[in-house]
């Protein structure tokens, strides 16, 4: 809610969507005049860039106060973002160009500044997972990054609390389904995870994880 104040109390008019588990943004830099900020409220999303060869590369993973911030670039590199969620999501989107405009509150720009240092953070994390040379390393820390930022602990195990599929950890981790699946079913032989039919992943040791 504090979003909604600071932006009624500047002036700012905005939009509240809210986006179901897959659905996904299509945000086109090439586009005229398209100066977007999307804040996340509540939830995750999934962000990754598409080139026009349809090779993809993960940006972040974005959750709760984390901010999405895209203007119109003039290049000749044509590509996309995709901002997909995770799970049941909320975001509140405004006009960037606003918060240079107007005269904008102490309140409103500091809370700007600190969700964007978070969100840089998670682009650090996200880059140095696809960093990883072996494809088996970035599955594993992608899943490892997942049980830690998201998981929950019942009894003796923690588990993600939304599907997860083999698509979506594929554009995570800059590979394809079938590479994602052997290494999914390789980690489900080894028991260092649990990856069920409905696309929930648990484990009843997290050490297994980052011993790995």
């Amino acid at each position: 809610m504090k979003w909604i104040h600071f932006l009624i109390n500047c002036n700012i008019t905005y939009y509240i969507y809210k986006l179901n588990q897959e659905d996904t943004i299509i945000m086109d830099s090439c586009l005229p005049k398209i100066n977007k900020m999307i804040i996340i409220l509540y939830g995750s999303i999934l962000c990754v860039k598409i080139f026009s060869n349809q090779e993809v590369l993960p940006i972040a993973i974005l959750n709760n106060q984390n901010l999405f911030k895209i203007e119109e670039l003039k290049s000749y590199n044509k590509f996309y973002y995709q901002l997909k969620a995770l799970e049941k999501t909320y975001i509140i989107t405004f006009n960037s160009e606003n918060i240079y405009k107007k005269k904008i509150k102490k309140y409103l720009l500091t809370n700007i500044l600190c969700s964007y240092e978070n969100t840089l953070k998670q682009y650090e994390i996200m880059s140095e997972i696809i960093s990883q040379k072996y494809i088996k390393k970035r599955i594993f820390q992608i899943i490892l990054l997942l049980l830690l930022k998201f998981g929950k602990i019942n009894q003796n195990r923690v588990y993600l609390p939304f599907k997860i599929s083999y698509k979506n950890l594929a554009s995570l981790t800059g590979t394809n389904k079938t590479t994602v699946g052997k290494i999914i079913k390789q980690m489900n032989r080894d028991k260092i995870i649990h990856y069920y039919k409905k696309k929930r992943i648990c484990t009843y040791n997290i050490f297994n994880l980052i011993l790995e």
